[in-house]
């Protein structure tokens, strides 16, 4: 067995223990510390062939697997009274992760890593895409301010997680210049390739191609 999956579950079972008095079973611990690494069962967890739980120090990027907690919670039978949600529990686990040495990175808590991915990853830092977009842009006369994504499309495999995204660059044209085009239509993948249990990855290598949209649009007053 991992010693981390170990001192985790000991680890919730001495929280919970701390906080209400209660008893958690060591059972219980175990399957849940499993669902928080994306394993339906502790057995599971503990004969990983491959992504072991001692390389998540190599581990950029965390995704807890809150919807499979969310079901094992669910079916789990007997659990005690005064157990914390699950959104605590998971940050319990990260916190105890990171406190203890075994996790320098960051940790992403979502029940919709596609959202997440477009709202907290790419927003938060636009010019991951922008930059490579840097050719296309020069051939225009617009200033570009608005990164737009239309879609985003997971591809979960046994060794990578691929975010396929597709939006627009979007600006506007310098009015003293000849107009070249004012957005970029462009596709990003994005591959997190997977170090330890099902939800630590490595921070992802991006491809990313575009092409500017030259039409010229427009709207006159009837």
């Amino acid at each position: 067995m991992s010693t981390i999956q170990k001192d985790c579950a000991d680890f919730l079972r001495m929280t919970f223990n701390n906080l209400t008095g209660g008893k958690l079973g060591s059972c219980h611990a175990h399957e849940i510390v499993a669902s928080y690494f994306g394993y339906c069962t502790a057995a599971a967890l503990r004969t990983e062939p491959k992504y072991q739980l001692s390389a998540l120090d190599e581990a950029a990027i965390l995704i807890p697997d809150l919807r499979l907690m969310d079901h094992r919670v669910q079916q789990l039978n007997g659990l005690p009274a005064g157990l914390p949600n699950v959104d605590e529990l998971a940050s319990q686990l990260s916190g105890f992760l990171s406190k203890n040495g075994y996790l320098s990175g960051e940790v992403w808590y979502t029940r919709d890593l596609e959202e997440y991915i477009e709202v907290s990853f790419i927003q938060e830092d636009p010019l991951m895409i922008e930059d490579a977009l840097s050719g296309e842009m020069a051939t225009t006369n617009a200033f570009f301010d608005e990164l737009y994504i239309d879609k985003i499309s997971l591809d979960v495999g046994d060794d990578v997680l691929v975010a396929n995204v597709s939006g627009a660059l979007n600006g506007e044209n310098d009015p003293d210049k000849p107009f070249h085009g004012d957005s970029i239509a462009f596709t990003t993948m994005m591959t997190f390739e997977r170090v330890a249990g099902r939800i630590g990855y490595r921070r992802p290598e991006l491809e990313t191609s575009g092409a500017v949209d030259d039409s010229y649009y427009c709207d006159e007053d009837a």
